[in-house]
């Protein structure tokens, strides 16, 4: 595994990150994931969400169906209500 800083390749596997295996550089002493991927929900679940919320559901009823924290559900609900 090649450092994503300085490029050496004096890495070492150290733990995992939502299951995905880390890497510590010796070099540069940085920690980094091998592949980077986004960490979003699909808008089919932004809608479902919302919907719920409009059907009468609060933001604590919705997170304990769905297991999305409740702070981002209502940051949808803003953005929603912005457009």
């Amino acid at each position: 595994m090649q450092c994503l800083y300085c490029h050496s390749i004096q890495t070492f596997k150290n733990g995992h990150r939502k299951g995905r295996q880390c890497y510590k550089c010796k070099q540069c002493n940085r920690q980094f994931l091998e592949s980077y991927q986004p960490w979003r929900y699909s808008d089919d679940v932004k809608q479902l969400c919302l919907r719920m919320h409009t059907n009468g559901m609060s933001l604590r009823e919705i997170e304990r169906v769905t297991d999305i924290h409740h702070t981002t559900i209502l940051h949808w609900l803003r953005k929603a209500s912005l457009n």
